[in-house]
């Protein structure tokens, strides 16, 4: 207990108050642990060492939101909105690119939205000082409402109104979908994939409740809530980028419960982080010292790019070494990971809200009541935790072999391109198939998903031949493959990486 209460104070006084906590804790970890690490003749077990100072390292990364100092206040504007109704350059717009003091453009319409509270989080800084007529257009299914509450932001217009090429061809392409309807989703096509969840996990808690003596039938059981939760996520996923309903309400009360109720996740760490990977896909910072996406966040478990691998201490960088063999089976505890990274942030995100926090952990505390009662109850604790763990690591699995196949062995990039050639660069499709399209819920066709979040997924098919003569004419990559390529491409990247340790 003594050595657990060190451990955890010296996370926390180390997170709160150092510049560089990660390497702070490090050392405070390695040091505590010395005289355990010492053999007979006085000196350290080097590799032991490094164990834990890697350990440590990952520790207090993934720990750092809970533990770390709150926030002084909200975030608050670096100087007053302007007066009246200007005209800039895109080279004034420019010189506004942080959360304090944020300019952006949309539809030659230039808005101050500095400190803004944005509803899908903090996204939007993204493009401070910069066009974000495309990402605005694709990640808003109401336009008329979305623009209302912008109008507050008005501050003038572009003093010209140039457009590329690609740009052009691409609203024009866009206009063309949303008038052939392939925006608007099909009732039944997602009163269908609501009815096979309610069957999957109805048929499931039947055999456990009724079946729990039969191994067979457990195994179907098991099998059957693997594919919920997995099943959960493509579901949730579609209600949150607001394919299904063209208000945002009913989209966010939906997708909330999915996978609040039936995930055990958070809705709110969900949007905050997906929202922020789709408008810099794959981005690092121009300096390479951090990634934009937080998906490709992941040091000191996986380096996707030799730059990443820099962010990480030399000796730290055993498991970096194996990370090509290795990424398969950390795979397996993806889903349990994202369960408490969503705790972690309702927890500590400074943007939570109250009434989101109280919701949202309630929605939690209750999947796992009747998660852990259906299981425990009739299993018992040991075939119970056999069974809880075969489910959660089994989607876990699926879920994450599908999300690395769509960017990871794509291009990283740190500089700002436009909305089309950054989502083309860094995106790869799966070559489509009935089977496919149901396990990958849609995904397969990532980069269709990536220009037009908000479609519905039944349209992808529909618009592939038309992206690819976009991409075709203006020179831009479109690269799919089968799954099985996708995969060789991930683990030759990562090979590659592993490599240079």
């Amino acid at each position: 207990r003594d050595t657990a209460s060190a451990l955890s104070s010296a996370l926390s006084v180390g997170l709160a108050t150092s510049p560089r906590p990660q390497a702070a804790t490090g050392a405070r970890l390695v040091s505590m642990f010395q005289p355990e690490l010492k053999r007979t003749d006085g000196s350290v077990d080097k590799q032991t060492g490094a164990f834990f100072s890697w350990l440590s390292t990952f520790v207090a990364k993934f720990a750092a939101p809970v533990v770390a100092e709150k926030p002084k206040g909200p975030l608050k504007r670096k100087f007053a909105k302007p007066s009246g109704f200007g005209k800039y350059s895109l080279a004034q717009v420019a010189q506004h690119s942080t959360p304090e003091d944020a300019w952006i453009v949309v539809d030659g319409q230039v808005y101050d939205v500095s400190a803004m509270k944005h509803p899908g989080g903090e996204v939007i800084f993204s493009y401070a000082g910069r066009d974000a007529s495309d990402i605005f257009r694709v990640m808003h299914k109401n336009q008329e409402l979305v623009r209302t509450v912008l109008k507050a932001h008005l501050i003038g217009e572009l003093a010209s109104s140039d457009q590329a090429a690609l740009m052009k061809d691409f609203q024009e392409m866009t206009a063309d979908f949303a008038k052939k309807g392939l925006m608007d989703a099909s009732p039944v096509f997602y009163i269908r994939k609501l009815t096979e969840l309610l069957a999957m996990v109805s048929i499931s808690l039947y055999l456990l409740w009724n079946h729990s003596s039969s191994l067979p039938l457990m195994v179907v059981s098991c099998l059957l809530q693997a594919c919920f939760f997995f099943q959960c996520g493509w579901t949730t996923h579609d209600f949150l980028h607001h394919q299904v309903f063209k208000k945002s309400f009913w989209n966010n009360l939906i997708g909330t419960v999915i996978i609040d109720l039936g995930m055990g996740g958070s809705a709110h760490w969900w949007k905050n982080k997906h929202n922020q990977h789709h408008a810099t896909p794959n981005k690092m910072t121009a300096d390479e010292k951090a990634a934009v996406d937080p998906d490709i966040d992941t040091v000191p478990l996986i380096a996707w790019n030799e730059a990443l691998l820099k962010q990480v201490a030399t000796s730290d960088r055993g498991i970096i070494s194996l990370q090509h063999i290795l990424v398969w089976p950390l795979l397996f505890i993806a889903y349990i990971n994202w369960q408490v990274q969503g705790v972690i942030h309702l927890l500590s995100f400074p943007t939570v809200s109250t009434k989101t926090r109280r919701i949202e952990l309630t929605a939690i505390t209750l999947h796992h009541l009747w998660v852990g009662v259906s299981v425990f109850y009739n299993l018992g604790f040991v075939n119970g935790m056999a069974f809880w763990l075969a489910s959660h690591f089994l989607s876990g699995f699926g879920t994450a072999f599908v999300f690395i196949q769509s960017h990871n062995g794509m291009e990283i990039y740190t500089d700002d391109k436009d909305f089309v050639s950054s989502q083309m660069v860094s995106t790869r499709n799966i070559d489509p198939g009935v089977v496919v399209d149901w396990v990958f819920g849609g995904l397969n066709y990532q980069i269709e998903h990536h220009l037009y979040p908000t479609m519905p997924r039944h349209s992808y098919s529909r618009i592939r031949a038309r992206v690819m003569q976009l991409c075709a004419k203006h020179g831009l990559p479109y690269e799919t493959c089968s799954t099985w390529e996708s995969t060789k491409k991930v683990y030759a990247q990562l090979a590659k990486i592993a490599k240079l340790v």
